[in-house]
């Protein structure tokens, strides 16, 4: 399937949908704040792209001289985070909300944060429900719906959609690589998050106790090749309450932050969770692509 891309209006609300339209600063090279290709790579949250696998992949140490420097394994820090993939893996029906922040590295060696205010609800295996408002004050949804991704934005005051049959997994590779539209922390909602969590650690480390948002747990750090994450796991359930990750071999060293402030495990699944039904007066888009296929189906769903 050829690339997605968005023309005209619809340009626009790709932005806005994946909420990192932000003002553009002036520089020689022109790749200021607003630039999609600077801001997507800081903000893309998948620590490794990688298949799905039928079985939780161990952490393995690197070889000595690969690049990213490879360490110890800490059993701690594997333990811990073998009992947070296998609890997220274990949850059929689930909603969180969480604070998200990242880094855009200006020209000048500046960095600028950003952010945004983000709530998911998950129904395994195929539907899922994203919603987000930048604290600039613009808003978003995407809906996978399990045969459609819908994508609508209040403030232009359309939506989109495209056939899109499949798992959540598919869904979120879809709608990434496709559409170009980030899914912020989506390797902790994959069917198996160990897959791209653990596969490729060249190092890990357990940093003892520590306390997020007024629940205790442990806090545990990895690094892989260019990139160095940390996350904090809740003692009492097991689930991830902060996440930080480092890209080292970016220039300023960026980072990209999630504070999940409130997992629920018997959310509301009623009618219109999973199902966009579009405003009274919003305007259906369409998403332009190179490949004809896909707008043909694209029609053949209207």
């Amino acid at each position: 399937m050829g690339k997605i891309v968005m023309a005209g209006r619809a340009y626009r609300f790709s932005l806005l949908v994946i909420s990192l339209s932000l003002m553009a600063c002036g520089s020689d090279s022109g790749r200021g704040v607003g630039s999609t290709d600077t801001v997507q790579q800081v903000a893309e949250v998948t620590v490794a792209e990688t298949p799905a696998a039928e079985n939780p992949v161990e952490p393995a140490v690197g070889e000595a001289g690969e690049a990213g420097e490879a360490g110890e394994i800490d059993e701690q820090a594997v333990a811990v985070l073998r009992q947070m993939t296998s609890t997220l893996a274990s949850l059929q029906v689930f909603s969180v909300s969480m604070e998200t922040g990242f880094d855009v590295t200006q020209p000048d060696g500046e960095k600028l944060e950003f952010g945004s205010r983000r709530s998911a609800s998950i129904s395994r295996p195929d539907k899922a429900h994203f919603r987000f408002r930048k604290r600039s004050g613009e808003g978003g949804e995407l809906v996978f719906d399990g045969s459609d991704i819908w994508a609508f934005v209040p403030e232009e005051n359309a939506y989109a959609s495209i056939p899109q049959p499949g798992d959540i997994d598919a869904s979120i590779d879809f709608v990434t690589t496709e559409l170009g539209i980030p899914v912020p922390v989506s390797d902790f909602f994959a069917a198996d998050p160990s897959v791209s969590l653990a596969e490729g650690v060249l190092s890990a480390r357990d940093l003892g106790p520590s306390t997020i948002g007024g629940r205790s747990g442990r806090h545990i750090a990895m690094r892989k090749a260019g990139v160095s994450y940390q996350i904090w796991v809740a003692e009492e359930d097991s689930l991830p309450t902060r996440v930080v990750i480092t890209y080292f071999e970016e220039p300023g060293q960026p980072q990209f932050w999630a504070q999940f402030i409130e997992w629920e495990l018997e959310p509301d699944t009623g009618v219109g969770v999973f199902q966009f039904q579009p405003p009274e007066g919003v305007e259906r888009i369409r998403f332009a692509t190179y490949d004809s296929s896909v707008e043909l189906e694209e029609e053949a769903a209207q």
